[in-house]
């Protein structure tokens, strides 16, 4: 969603209408799900994608004919044995596309514009039964913007967004005969990543991270290495002692740590600190020999077993790379499996579904169904 958000936000700032596709449903294999988007500009740059390949092509046309139209549709594509798109082994089915044609300053750029921004918000968008199709309602914790067409069903809509502003997208269908069917979509606050050291590891981690959708603080107390210049990708460059810094910043279970640098004069009670947070990811970088240190150092200060064993030291999965980059990659691959309980291990040396439980993905989860 990132990718289409950030062309939304540009598109609208230089004007530009384009078409947006979003999927409201789908039965065609487990990678495609509800939220899913395609955007199309008039000069044909394309944006976001559907992952049911097969009918992707089909779904950009529908895309780029609304562009030109204006038409809103809801557009079904049965792929495999009962349509005209052909499916991989467990894609068949049906997926349900909404098209719309989007203009700067109509309600669904101005809904886009709310997802792209720094604050969790929700879309409510519906997409059939007795209710205006394709009405939207903007929801904030403590505003909304639109409507649906009903106060009765705005209140319903924000009654289930506020349990889905930690992020998702699902289709609600209110117990109506017909059903009203509201495709709900939520961007929670973005995640931080703390990083300390104003290292290369850190440089590369900031532009990895970024990509994830964290909003990434680098701090260092070293006023040649903690600048801007240095950490483009960064949202925040602080200058100041690390654990002083941290005492000050809210933290919660969301939050990736990590130590990056060697500086012994904040290492020690930067540790206590982060361990006295919430933070989901404390990671440290360094020899093993340098972490059986620290770990002495820190036992001696009274801290627990419990607690030191929260320490991804040294951080990161072992994928055998040396450069800044390759350990970047280390670490974001170990902060991504805790957050979806994956194993680590080569996908073909496992059996059974490639996606599975485990963690909800702050910014997507699956399809499902509220009466």
């Amino acid at each position: 969603m990132d990718e289409i958000l950030a062309a939304a936000l540009e598109w609208r700032r230089q004007g530009v209408p384009f078409g947006l596709a979003a999927v409201v449903s789908s039965t065609a294999g487990g990678v495609t799900a509800p939220g899913d988007l395609l955007a199309v500009d008039p000069s044909g740059d394309v944006r976001g994608g559907i992952p049911a390949g097969c009918a992707e092509s089909a779904v950009l046309d529908a895309a780029t004919e609304t562009l030109r139209t204006g038409r809103t549709r809801l557009a079904r594509y049965a792929v495999g044995a009962d349509g005209p798109w052909p499916a991989r082994p467990g894609c068949a089915g049906v997926l349900e596309v909404l098209l719309r044609r989007v203009t700067p300053h109509g309600p669904t750029g101005r809904a886009l514009a709310a997802l792209a921004g720094p604050d969790p918000v929700a879309v409510a968008t519906v997409v059939g039964g007795p209710a205006p199709f394709a009405a939207q309602l903007v929801v904030r914790p403590d505003a909304t913007e639109g409507g649906l067409g009903d106060p009765a069903l705005d209140e319903w809509v924000v009654g289930r967004a506020a349990g889905l502003l930690n992020g998702g997208t699902v289709v609600l269908r209110r117990g109506d005969r017909p059903p009203v069917r509201v495709l709900l979509q939520a961007v929670p606050a973005a995640p931080r990543m703390l990083l300390f050291g104003a290292t290369a590891v850190t440089a590369a981690l900031s532009r990895v991270g970024a990509g994830l959708g964290y909003r990434v603080v680098v701090c260092d107390p070293r006023p040649a290495f903690a600048t801007t210049r240095r950490f483009p990708d960064a949202d925040e460059v602080h200058r100041a002692w690390p654990h002083r810094w941290l005492a000050g910043t809210p933290v919660d279970a969301g939050t990736v740590l990590c130590l990056l640098g060697h500086d012994p004069r904040y290492e020690i009670p930067l540790l206590r600190a982060a361990l006295d947070t919430p933070a989901g990811y404390i990671g440290v970088l360094g020899s093993r020999s340098a972490h059986e240190a620290r770990l002495a150092r820190l036992r001696a200060d009274g801290v627990s077993p419990t607690q030191l064993a929260r320490l991804a030291a040294p951080a990161g999965l072992d994928l055998g790379g040396r450069t800044p980059v390759e350990t970047a990659l280390a670490i974001a691959a170990e902060v991504v499996a805790r957050r979806h309980g994956g194993t680590g291990r080569a996908l073909h040396a496992l059996s059974g579904p490639i996606h599975r439980g485990g963690a909800p993905d702050p910014a997507r989860q699956p399809a499902a169904s509220l009466r």
